[in-house]
């Protein structure tokens, strides 16, 4: 009786130890992604300004036409062959598609305001 129960809880303790180690290295799939946003966002985020804006937009969309098969291939979403500003947009989330909000809706930036008077 004494053999089984210490069976059972070591089995127990071993089917919740599992799913924790597996799932604590992340996503390494998702981890590449996002450092190969970052190091196209590096790339062609000429200004700084961590945005891919202006004349930045054109070469992206530029680099993609001449190598479709390359690294921006996988921010082709829609798979039509072109960069649109949303696929664009995504390099600067550091993902492959629009982030969203909890509730699952795409979210868009909060524009701030000084409200400073100083003088």
């Amino acid at each position: 009786m004494k053999s089984t129960t210490l069976l059972l809880c070591a089995a127990g303790l071993l089917a919740l130890a599992v799913p924790a180690s597996v799932h604590a290295g992340g996503n390494p799939d998702k981890k590449a992604a996002k450092k190969a946003a970052k190091a196209i966002l590096a790339q062609y985020d000429k200004n700084g300004n961590g945005a891919i804006d202006g004349d930045e937009v054109d070469a992206v969309k530029k680099a993609y036409a001449a190598d479709p098969n390359g690294p921006l291939k996988q921010f082709d979403t829609n798979a039509d062959g072109k960069l649109d500003d949303t696929e664009i947009a995504a390099i600067q989330a550091g993902k492959g598609g629009k982030k969203k909000n909890k509730n699952g809706t795409p979210s868009t930036p909060t524009p701030t305001t000084n409200t400073s008077t100083a003088n």
